[in-house]
């Protein structure tokens, strides 16, 4: 297993401050997050069409990866199809030019889980062919209505699709859904290519994140779930 981190919420960092995050801290690779960002779109930015073979050799000169980009639309609102396909499509030629091999897709919400997962799958109907013809792996996130990962398993069933699989956030199972790690893996098994990690605990005002191995979480045992596959 190799460990990286998210360039969520740190948004005034430089593609080379996360370069040397990373080395610093032991980590083998970063994770995008949001191509909206100024790392995506600035035009000097370490991630447009002309810099991306300067990037990629400066990753691998400082033994890193970028294992997946996370997307922030929601695939399941239909209201904004258009804008959501443009995004999806736009990461996924990203992913090609970067040697990425991962995009993560998440439906938000929890109304109406027959709705939202006839929503995902419309979606994923109409990109998924591009992520094949690009060689990258469409995940989607144990979040929302799929916290519950027997529904996941559904979704991911119908297409039984080499570039389709599961982004096991570890949070969103247990704490929304009371599922056991345990289940998770029954549920998904070998769908998983990629893990979302964080500890929580809950408190007078609800969950409340803090560091790995301070919270509820049965760390030991989600590890030991991941490596059965």
């Amino acid at each position: 297993m190799k460990l990286s981190f998210s360039t969520k919420g740190w948004h005034n960092n430089s593609f080379e401050d996360f370069c040397d995050i990373a080395k610093d801290l032991k980590f083998a690779g970063i994770e995008l997050h949001n191509i909206y960002g100024p790392m995506f779109t600035d035009k000097d930015g370490a991630f447009h069409d002309y810099t991306a073979r300067s990037t990629v050799r400066k990753l691998y000169e400082k033994g890193l990866s970028l294992p997946c980009i996370d997307t922030i639309c929601n695939p399941a609102d239909r209201n904004t199809w258009d804008e959501n396909v443009k995004e999806i499509t736009a990461c996924i030629e990203i992913a090609e030019n970067l040697h990425i091999p991962y995009v993560r897709i998440r439906a938000i919400g929890n109304e109406n889980p027959e709705a939202i997962t006839d929503a995902m799958a419309d979606f994923i109907s109409a990109v998924l062919p591009l992520a094949e013809e690009k060689n990258v792996v469409l995940l989607v996130e144990t979040s929302g209505i799929y916290s519950d990962t027997a529904r996941l398993r559904e979704l991911l069933d119908r297409f039984a699709c080499d570039n389709l699989a599961a982004l096991w956030d570890m949070y969103w199972p247990y704490f929304n859904s009371a599922e056991q790690p345990e289940t998770t893996i029954k549920n998904l098994g070998a769908y998983i290519r990629h893990v979302h990690i964080k500890d929580a605990e809950k408190g007078e005002n609800g969950t409340e994140f803090c560091l790995i191995g301070e919270g509820e979480m049965p760390i030991s045992e989600m590890m030991l779930g991941l490596r059965s596959v």
